[in-house]
């Protein structure tokens, strides 16, 4: 037999960490959860809840008590204010910042702000015991959650209480889980009202939105029609570089999971991410979900229908900015015209094609590259600020030159909401006209059948086409059926999102390929490809060459045979054994990995979905709004102390990172945490420090743009220059 070893020198955290499991069988590590900023007094026992007076009236005024507790500075001031005084208070910026997280390409900075119209989850209701309510929030491998605000169905979250925090990024696709649950200290279970899932691969970076979403008990699956109330958050990015953030998406995001030491936080996380229903568990209800959700993906038709109408009668109209000569003053002014430019591509390629059939590869990833443009044109175009996504130009600048071109800009509450209403109006319109045309038609063909079996020209057995799909639970291949469902749907979602360009970043890529391999594909000889490839294909394996090969290598003896199975049998024993390896070392990798995350920060852990795989996608409403952010000018040591780290309390993420001891990763912590930017960037001076990826897409643009240079103007300016030279000739001899 053999032994397989691994073996390295110990490093100085190898040493520390074995010591310390040699004194402890727990790891002690900071919990984002507790109470790591100052602690405020909150309701105390239920009994203690019941007396309290939470309005009173003084001076004709009617004032609430602050809760969870009034400023530790400001207590007198802050201890009973009235409604507009609470909300003034609340949009204020937050005096702490909790800060965790192990990514690198940017940080999130996100307040939760207040809730609304949350509906009462506890008893007592009328002596004066409503929903005691507090938000949970996870990002990637972290998770935290605000002070609890007792018996309030629109709580507030005031800024000295523990309701902001730095979130570290690691892949651009990752969403912002938001929960609101109703606290119940003395059960097991913290009961869900809603949650959300906040999309940040859309935002633009150095803006701060203030967002307001409706909540529902789960994005998975159905009813939507039934709003928990809603919770307002705002939200600011900071990115690193934007060529670096759009490289990181060329490698598929590696699992991420959240562990946690107790029980009713791993609840808490767990409905946080995948809401209260759970599709992976069997039941017919959840089948049914998967198929209605096939059955919406039909909707597509009225839009391919509709693209398709546009296409061919010339309707669709883009807008196409010209050079046009000014006189007064001497310019040159870019005025935007309206032009079928997707017919007029269609047009052109089309007719290209049909004379020349070379073209068809070419057509073919061309018409990729140009499905994703149409839908990107689809959403950068319309009324909704909030629908709109980031564009094909945008990301080529950046893979150019490190920055995109998206400038910030305000977004007013309600904006364009007239013409959202009339579109969505419209569209609503159109899929119940649909509708109404597929019932008549259903009906028409049902009339149809009846008739025909009164005349007896139909077998019996068609009967079932009358009959409703159904599903027999006693069955025993119901529950794969379930989960092929739940990856099909799932590769949907995601193809989707793709489409759609929600996730936009991919949507990018994929459409750069396409033009890419359209553009290689044009100077391919396809003709003579096909041509050669047809005649090495017959020629090879259907000559007269094919005896010589049953002669000498099928045709064989029994005991070369016998040795020749034996050497595949062989051959295909070391192949398994080295896959079986394989597997095992991968299968010991993750058991160690899920050993040490257990033994580090608990034994409950909950995986966060890094893809978009909701089947609904949370969406701000109307009334959100975004603003430029503009730093606050602070003096010299207000900044030194911001750099110290005042204020804020820096947590490391769960992304562990090494072999046989792994380590937490490390990310830097953030220099000024209550809003100034952590980094100073002069947009006059170039960045050069890139790295090797960058290096390499920076050298292969140039390559690729050099060779088409080459291949296509090349010689065609050669070819001008020759005509011109034989006319001058011509014209002197």
């Amino acid at each position: 037999g053999t032994l397989a070893l691994r073996v390295r020198r110990a490093t100085d955290h190898d040493i520390e960490f074995l010591d310390k499991f040699n004194k402890s069988k727990k790891f002690e590590i900071k919990n984002a959860a507790g109470d790591l900023l100052p602690t405020l007094e909150t309701g105390g026992s239920a009994l203690k809840k019941l007396m309290k007076v939470n309005k009173k009236t003084e001076m004709g005024e009617t004032k609430y008590l602050v809760r969870p507790g009034p400023d530790p500075k400001r207590k007198v001031e802050t201890e009973w204010l009235t409604k507009e005084q609470i909300d003034e208070e609340a949009l204020k910026p937050s005096h702490s910042w909790l800060d965790i997280g192990s990514g690198n390409l940017g940080k999130v900075f996100v307040e939760i702000i207040k809730c609304d119209g949350l509906p009462n989850l506890d008893t007592g209701s009328s002596f004066g015991n409503l929903t005691d309510a507090f938000v949970s929030v996870v990002y990637e491998d972290c998770f935290a959650r605000t002070h609890t605000v007792d018996d309030c169905l629109s709580p507030r979250f005031m800024p000295w209480s523990r309701r902001a925090f730095i979130l570290h990024m690691m892949h651009t696709s990752s969403q912002l889980f938001v929960g609101v649950f109703d606290s119940d200290p003395h059960t097991a279970n913290d009961d869900l009202i809603g949650r959300v899932s906040v999309d940040l691969t859309n935002l633009t970076p150095n803006m701060t939105y203030t967002m307001k979403y409706n909540l529902y008990a789960s994005a998975k699956c159905n009813p939507r029609e039934e709003k928990y109330g809603s919770v307002t958050i705002r939200l600011r990015l900071e990115l690193e570089n934007q060529r670096t953030l759009l490289l990181s998406n060329i490698q598929y995001p590696d699992s991420v999971y959240v562990n946690s030491n107790n029980k009713k936080d791993y609840k808490v996380m767990h409905k946080t991410v995948h809401g209260s229903v759970d599709m992976k568990k069997y039941g017919l209800a959840n089948i049914n979900q998967y198929v209605e959700e096939l059955y919406d993906y039909l909707t597509i038709y009225y839009y391919l229908e509709d693209s398709f109408v546009s296409l061919i009668l010339w309707r669709g109209k883009s807008t196409i900015h010209f050079p046009v000569p000014s006189l007064t003053p001497l310019s040159i002014k870019w005025l935007p015209f309206s032009v079928p430019l997707h017919s007029l591509i269609a047009f052109l390629c089309l007719s290209r094609m049909v004379e020349n059939p070379d073209l068809i590869p070419t057509i073919f990833f061309g018409s990729i590259g140009w499905i994703l443009m149409a839908t990107m044109e689809l959403r950068t175009s319309g009324p909704d600020p909030w629908a709109k996504c980031k564009s094909f130009k945008h990301f080529f600048w950046s893979l150019i030159g490190g920055d995109g071109v998206i400038k910030p800009h305000d977004i007013a509450p309600n904006e364009n909401i007239e013409r959202i209403r009339e579109r969505e109006e419209a569209w609503k319109k159109r899929v119940k006209d649909a509708e109404r045309l597929a019932e008549e038609y259903a009906k028409e063909q049902e009339e149809y059948w009846k008739e025909m079996e009164e005349r007896g020209d139909i077998d019996e057995d068609l009967s079932v086409v009358k009959n409703k799909f159904t599903l027999n639970p006693a069955t025993a291949w119901l529950y794969p059926i379930q989960q092929w469902l739940g990856i099909i749907v799932n590769a949907l979602r995601i193809t989707k999102n793709i489409v759609i360009w929600e996730e936009s970043y991919l949507s990018f890529w994929f459409a750069a390929v396409s033009f890419f391999l359209c553009a290689v594909s044009l100077f391919l000889p396809w003709s003579l490809i096909v041509k050669w490839t047809m005649r090495i294909t017959v020629y090879v394996f259907f000559g007269p060459g094919m005896k010589l090969l049953d002669i000498y290598y099928i045709q064989v003896d029994e005991a070369e045979e016998s040795e020749q199975e034996e050497r595949q049998k062989s051959e295909r024993q070391e192949y398994l054994a080295d896959q079986i390896l394989q597997a095992q070392i991968m299968r010991e990798d993750n058991t160690k990995l899920r050993d040490f995350k257990q033994y580090m920060f608990g034994e409950y852990i909950t995986k966060v979905n890094i893809m978009k795989k909701d089947r609904f996608i949370d969406k701000p409403l109307p009334e959100s709004s975004a603003v430029v952010y503009k730093p606050e000018v602070k003096s010299l040591g207000s900044i030194a102390m911001q750099e110290a780290g005042c204020h804020s309390v820096r947590v490391d993420g769960q992304h562990l990172v090494g072999e046989m001891i792994p380590r937490m990763y490390e990310s830097p912590g953030t220099d000024a945490p209550i809003g100034k930017p952590t980094k100073k960037v002069d947009d006059n001076v170039p960045n050069y420090n890139d790295s090797y990826s960058v290096a390499v897409a920076k050298v292969g643009t140039i390559i690729v743009g050099a060779a088409i240079l080459s291949v296509y103007f090349v010689p065609n300016l050669l070819s001008a220059f020759r005509g011109l030279v034989s006319k001058d000739i011509y014209v002197n001899v």
